[in-house]
C-alpha cells in the first residue's frame, strides 16, 4: 500500500498546486452586492477553502472507480489501465518507486502548508487567550447569564469564545444607547451565538492563511459582510427591520471598537447592511443546489477524466 500512498500524496501535491493557482488568479476581487448572506458566504468559502477541498474530493473521487469495482464485483479495474505504472488501485496497488521526486515534490507542496496552518491556528489560539482573560475581568451582568460587563469607557460589544461563548458589552456602551437599541444589539450577537460565527470565523482565517494577502483580503470581507447580514436579519425577526437599522445608524454614530478577536456588531460596512435591511435581495433556492451540482461535478471528473490524468503524469513524472 505504500506505493499507492505516495501515488496519491504526489496527486494531492500537483492537485493543491493547481487549485491554489486557480483560486489566487480567478477569484473575484468583489461579489455582487445584491446578493443574500447564505450565496455571499457560500460563494466566498468555495473559493477561500478551494486549496483544500478541491484537490482532497478529486483524489478521493479518482481511487473510487477500484475501490467500487473491487467491492461490488463490478471486475478489475486494473485491467483498463493500459500499463500505467502507477495506478490508483486498493486491490492491485502500484510499486514503489523509490524516486526521489516523489516525496520531494509532496513535502515542498505539503509541508509549507501544514506550517502555515499551524501558525495560524497558533495566532488563533493567542487571540482565544486574550479573550478569555478579557472575560475574566468582566462581571455578571442582569441581561442574562450569557451576558457579562466590562469596565470600560469606550463602547464595545462583543461575542467571544468556542465552546462557551460569552456576550461582552462596555459601561460605556450602556451609557450611550437606549434600551431598544442596546436590545437590538443583544439579539445580533446572540445571532453570532446561535451560528457559532466565532468558530467558523477560526476556521476561515486558517484557510485565508493559505492564500495571498491580496485574495485573502476580499473574501473574509465578503464573509464577514455575509456573517454580519445574517445576524441583522435574525434581529429584525424580533425587533423588526426598521429598529435594526435605526439601531445600525447609531452603531455607526458610536464608532465601536472592534477587537481583533471575536464578533462585533460593528465588524463591516454598517451602511450595506442597512441597505440590505430595507432592500433585500429576491430570495432564490440556486445556492443550495448549486455546492451540490459542483461536488458532483468534481466527483465525475475526479472518478473519470482526472483519474486517467493522475495516473498518465505520475507516471511520466516517476519513469
Amino acid at each position: 500500500m505504500i506505493g499507492l500512498l505516495e501515488v496519491v500524496l504526489l496527486a494531492t501535491a500537483l492537485l493543491t498546486i493547481t487549485a491554489w493557482a486557480a483560486a489566487v488568479f480567478i477569484a473575484p476581487a468583489r461579489l455582487p452586492g445584491k446578493l443574500a448572506p447564505g450565496p455571499r458566504a457560500v460563494r466566498a468559502r468555495l473559493w477561500l477553502y478551494a486549496p483544500i477541498w478541491l484537490p482532497a474530493l478529486l483524489v478521493s473521487a479518482s481511487v473510487l472507480p477500484g475501490v467500487l469495482g473491487t467491492a461490488l464485483g463490478l471486475g478489475d479495474h486494473c485491467a483498463a489501465h493500459a500499463g500505467h505504472h502507477h495506478h490508483l488501485c486498493v486491490l492491485h496497488p502500484p510499486h514503489i518507486s523509490n524516486h526521489p521526486l516523489a516525496w520531494s515534490l509532496t513535502a515542498a507542496v505539503l509541508l509549507p502548508m501544514f506550517v502555515t496552518l499551524g501558525r495560524a491556528a497558533w495566532s488563533g489560539m493567542h487571540q482565544f487567550r486574550l479573550a478569555r482573560a478579557l472575560v475574566r475581568s468582566s462581571r455578571a451582568s442582569s441581561f442574562g447569564p450569557d451576558v457579562r460587563l466590562l469596565d470600560r469607557q469606550e463602547p464595545l460589544a462583543l461575542t467571544v469564545g468556542f465552546r462557551r461563548t460569552v456576550i461582552l458589552l462596555s459601561d460605556g456602551l450602556l451609557d450611550a444607547v437606549c434600551p431598544q437599541t442596546l436590545d437590538v444589539i443583544l439579539a445580533h450577537e446572540r445571532a453570532h451565538v446561535q451560528r457559532r460565527d466565532t468558530a467558523w470565523a477560526f476556521l476561515d482565517s486558517l484557510a485565508a492563511a493559505l492564500m495571498p494577502r491580496t485574495v485573502r483580503v476580499g473574501l473574509m470581507r465578503e464573509l464577514v459582510l455575509a456573517r454580519e447580514q445574517a445576524c441583522d436579519l435574525w434581529a429584525a425577526e424580533r425587533a423588526g427591520k426598521l429598529r435594526v437599522a435605526q439601531a445600525l445608524t447609531k452603531v455607526a454614530r458610536l464608532g465601536l471598537s472592534q477587537p481583533a478577536f471575536g464578533m462585533s456588531v460593528a465588524a463591516s460596512s454598517l451602511e450595506t447592511r442597512v441597505l440590505h435591511l430595507l432592500e433585500p435581495p429576491q430570495a432564490t433556492r440556486w445556492w443550495v443546489a448549486a455546492p451540490i451540482a459542483l461536488v458532483l461535478v468534481v466527483t465525475a471528473l475526479g472518478a473519470g477524466p482526472v483519474h486517467s490524468m493522475i495516473e498518465r503524469v505520475v507516471t511520466l513524472l516517476l519513469h
